[in-house]
């Protein structure tokens, strides 16, 4: 990773903190999570100029299918775990061929069932 891609990395991370959310950035882990925060497109948007990004973890219950499935387009994301949304078979068809796996988490917080679409990476 080039230092500009490095600080561009930090400036999307400061905001990401700033809202409330949280992340891992080291040698072996870069996730990001928002699971805890519900945000609009306007505010997640950014997490798609991540370089490296490994996993994310958010509230999708703001988010437009669009968004998804440009954070499902990072390149090199291992997994979208997704909560407090529901997804038609059709959208999660859609998703899953955009790369990551895409793990859905209901209200209680609980794995749903046939969620987890692609095989599982460990991170």
């Amino acid at each position: 990773m080039t230092p500009e891609e490095s600080q561009a990395n930090q400036s999307i991370l400061d905001g990401v903190e700033a809202v409330g959310g949280g992340y891992v950035w080291d040698a072996e882990v870069f996730a990001v999570t928002l699971m805890d925060v519900s945000l609009a497109d306007d505010k997640v948007i950014p997490l798609c100029g991540l370089r490296g990004i490994q996993q994310i973890a958010l509230d999708a219950s703001r988010l437009s299918i669009a968004t998804i499935a440009a954070l499902a387009g990072i390149t090199g994301l291992q997994s979208l775990v997704l909560a407090r949304r529901t997804f038609t078979e059709s959208q999660r068809n859609e998703l899953s061929r955009l790369g990551p796996q895409i793990v859905e988490i209901d209200d209680q917080g609980s794995l749903r069932p046939q969620a987890a679409t692609r095989r599982a990476h460990r991170i």
